[in-house]
């Protein structure tokens, strides 16, 4: 009888690792071409599977970072988008092959001596990568392209305008205001590109507040600033192209342009075409008997009243026509083109096939907005709701129009002179200090030995700048002063030094006002004109 004890049985499934000859080399070459590292860990090589994972997630957050916040390094792959988007595109086809290959590969390090199945699992996926990784580039070589041109200005040297010493604006951060002229030019093939400008518009968004505005400038305005520049406005660009055009506007206007947006009207028309039309409300109809073609003719234009899908063609006809009405209702029109785009664009669909259209010969846009900013802007430009954005137009007095900003004048030719406190008080109005209105501190101004009707004439001014106005009244005799009575809405205290000229004092109290705008005998009008 044997003394030998039965050898127990293992109860329930036990998980066997796979050992080499178990791996499918094609299965883990097929793992890999749907996520580079699979492969890998499908082999039990996990720290290397995640590493191949990782790895071109780093690579490719260091370099946009690297590119976003070097200013060098942003301005050379703009410059050069195309050969930046191979690179980037062939470099990760080249890191998922290898991938693909070393998961094919096992742990053996060999690629000799696979089935048959093996190889044909390894070929599909590789005619996969070639075709996946071809459709990518041939989708982004035209974005790329479009990107090179658009962002042009990043790669030529800062431009100097006579008589400006000062600071460039600071880089736009997403929350104060954001001032954009808008410049349109009526070049054509062959055509020199210093040319007046056609349009040119001041579009500003309030990102804190969900406001904007656009203020249309006319092309006959004149200035008269020695030493920057002296003539019609619309010649600012043919005289010292955006740069100088946009200084000029910074002048005149009294704010800082962040930025400026230049497009061509060929370009225009392709953009309005590759989104599909624009649908436009016009509101009264349009009969233009001598619009200027492109061959230098003219041709009779009819566009009927009511709302209405326009293509490009038709959407840049009824933005420039200026025979059938005057230059200011022209610049209403363009604002309510420019509105219907923006609302285009708010859909995704609209942006395939611009890059192809806006990238053939004829074409002109560029911009030197900063474009680590761009999907910012994006959301802000279309989060915004239509009906919180406010157009306005410089209109000259006696034209039956109110308020006015201008004065027509007609010894040598048509101009229009700017009265600089008129113009000033609707831009204050339309380009707010948008902290100021986030702040909403309740300011009260006092007469306290100030001139009669002072207190008032203050008021009105600091509501024209979003300032929330409380009481105004008289009180005893004091020195003029910002009374700050509130901590928490010192920048509006400030702001009001500056504004004013006069002093801060701070008090203690408790409710409301914020603070008070003290008058007295001492008091000599606003400090500045902005």
């Amino acid at each position: 009888m044997s003394n030998s004890r039965p050898t127990s049985r293992p109860r329930g499934p036990q998980a066997i690792p796979l050992t080499s000859e178990q791996v499918s080399p094609g299965f883990a070459a097929l793992l890999s071409g749907l996520l580079p590292g699979l492969g890998q860990a499908y082999g039990h090589r996990w720290i290397r599977g995640i590493l191949m994972l990782i790895t071109p997630v780093l690579v490719l957050t260091l370099g946009t970072a690297f590119i976003v916040w070097a200013d060098p390094l942003a301005a050379f792959a703009f410059r050069n988008a195309p050969l930046v988007a191979f690179v980037v595109i062939g470099g990760a086809f080249a890191f998922h092959l290898f991938v693909v290959g070393d998961a094919f590969a096992g742990r053996m390090h060999r690629l000799r001596g696979r089935h048959a199945l093996d190889y044909a699992a390894l070929a599909l996926v590789t005619v996969a990568l070639v075709a996946g990784y071809g459709t990518i580039y041939r989708e982004s070589a035209p974005w790329a392209a479009l990107a090179a041109r658009v962002f042009a200005p990043l790669s030529r040297a800062p431009a100097t305008t006579p008589g400006d010493r000062r600071e460039p604006p600071p880089a736009w951060t997403g929350e104060e205001r954001l001032n954009v002229l808008l410049l349109g030019i009526d070049s054509r093939d062959g055509d020199p590109v210093d040319r007046n400008t056609d349009t040119m518009i001041v579009l500003s968004l309030d990102p804190s507040n969900g406001t904007g505005a656009m203020l249309s400038i006319p092309r006959d305005i004149y200035v008269d600033r020695p030493g920057l520049f002296q003539g019609k406005i619309n010649a600012a660009f043919a005289a010292g192209g955006p740069q100088l055009a946009r200084r000029v506007v910074d002048d005149l206007l009294g704010i800082r342009i962040n930025s400026y947006a230049l497009i061509n009207f060929a370009a225009f028309t392709r953009i309005v075409d590759g989104v599909g039309g624009l649908v436009v409300d016009a509101r009264r109809p349009l009969r233009d008997e001598a619009y200027p073609t492109e061959s230098y003719g003219v041709e009779r234009l009819d566009i009927p009243a009511g709302p209405q899908l326009m293509l490009g063609d038709v959407a840049l006809k009824y933005a420039r026509s200026r025979h059938d009405s005057n230059d200011f209702s022209r610049a209403a029109r363009q604002q309510t083109v420019i509105a219907a785009l923006r609302t285009r664009l708010a859909q995704p669909e609209a942006f395939r096939g611009l890059p192809a259209l806006i990238g053939s010969v004829g074409t002109t846009i560029e911009t030197d907005f900063d474009p680590a900013n761009v999907l910012p802007l994006a959301r802000t430009a279309t989060g915004i709701d239509g009906s919180r954005i406010e157009s306005a137009v410089l209109v000259p007095c006696g034209a039956g129009l109110n308020p006015c900003q201008l004065t027509e004048r007609t010894d040598g030719g048509y101009f229009l002179i700017p009265d600089d406190a008129k113009v000033r008080a609707l831009v204050a109005r339309l380009f707010y200090d948008p902290r100021i209105r986030r702040e909403a501190a309740r300011v009260d101004v006092e007469n306290a030995g100030a001139p009669p009707g002072a207190a008032r004439e203050v008021a009105d001014l600091l509501a024209q700048r979003a300032y929330g106005v409380g009481e105004v009244g008289d009180a005893e005799p004091a020195p003029s002063a910002v009374v700050l009575r509130n901590p928490a809405k010192r920048y509006t205290a400030d702001q009001l030094k500056e504004l004013l000229g006069i002093p801060v004092e701070t008090s203690t109290g408790t409710g409301l006002p914020d603070v008070v705008v003290r008058l007295g005998s001492d008091y000599r009008g606003p400090a500045t004109a902005k």
